[in-house]
């Protein structure tokens, strides 16, 4: 699918510009919505771009590969006046630009994958100012506005499965969004910190089988959990060790295989 822009007379792939605050997965979404009337979740991520746009100086855009989900048809407007889906090959006869020529040929050369996310839950009340059982502490002002902006996050990769920690902090994280798309919520003791942080053993084993099924279904899944299990399932997945903040997640772009051809990572603004 590319697209003609009146102004410049070129043949180019859809892109635009960040909305102040928007996260740049739910910006390439939108744009590409706005400027094809196509919907469409992420696949795995492209390199970005830079090149001069005259007196705006230098732009750099991150591309990813699309999966269609839905389409509609697009009246000609003063941006885009032609949307067309061709072939590959009459698609690069006809693109302008040699960055937009090596987008698609990088897209080609990338195997199938489906995205595992990997969330650490919203910010909670302090431990401090909570007397209760641990598990049942829940999240503050702030986790809920973290929340609330995950869900275009997610949506932009098209999460169709979550799983979580059995612990308050953690579904409070994902309910905003299982609410959203009607989704169940899938829940394990063992990821929590009570019991999955000194068992890294079962946690593995765990995180394999819900890779597993997710590679299985093709379903694009987020999985919810705690700072200290974290390593367990980084290292049962082969991914570096990393630390993620409150809200932050990890998208896995897992291969047939099970092994993760591309990792990246994006947390909300709250």
């Amino acid at each position: 699918m590319i697209i003609h822009r009146k102004r410049y007379d070129d043949w180019t792939l859809p892109k635009g510009k960040v909305e102040a605050g928007e996260p740049v997965p739910v910006c390439a979404i939108r744009e590409v919505q706005e400027e094809t009337g196509v919907t469409i979740r992420l696949s795995v991520p492209l390199d970005s771009i830079t090149y001069e746009a005259g007196n705006a100086g230098l732009k750099k855009v991150d591309y990813w590969g699309g999966i269609v989900l839905d389409s509609v048809r697009r009246a000609p407007d003063a941006e885009v006046d032609v949307v067309s889906w061709l072939p590959v090959r009459a698609a690069l006869s006809r693109l302008t630009y040699s960055h937009d020529h090596f987008l698609v040929q990088q897209y080609l050369d990338q195997p199938p994958t489906t995205p595992l996310i990997i969330l650490r839950h919203a910010k909670a009340m302090d431990r401090k100012d909570w007397s209760r059982k641990d598990s049942a502490r829940p999240i503050n002002s702030r986790g809920r506005r973290q929340s609330k902006l995950l869900i275009p996050l997610l949506e932009a990769y098209g999460v169709s499965k979550i799983v979580s920690s059995t612990s308050t902090r953690c579904i409070a994280t994902v309910l905003p969004y299982a609410h959203e798309h009607e989704l169940a919520i899938e829940t394990y003791g063992l990821l929590t910190e009570e019991e999955g942080e000194d068992d890294p053993k079962s946690v593995a084993k765990l995180i394999r089988r819900i890779r597993d099924a997710t590679l299985e279904c093709g379903e694009p899944t987020a999985v919810c959990v705690h700072r200290p299990v974290l390593p367990h399932i980084l290292d049962a997945l082969d991914m570096p060790p990393t630390t993620l903040v409150t809200g932050e997640f990890l998208v896995a772009h897992l291969v047939a295989d099970g092994t993760v051809h591309a990792l990246e990572r994006h947390r909300p603004q709250a």
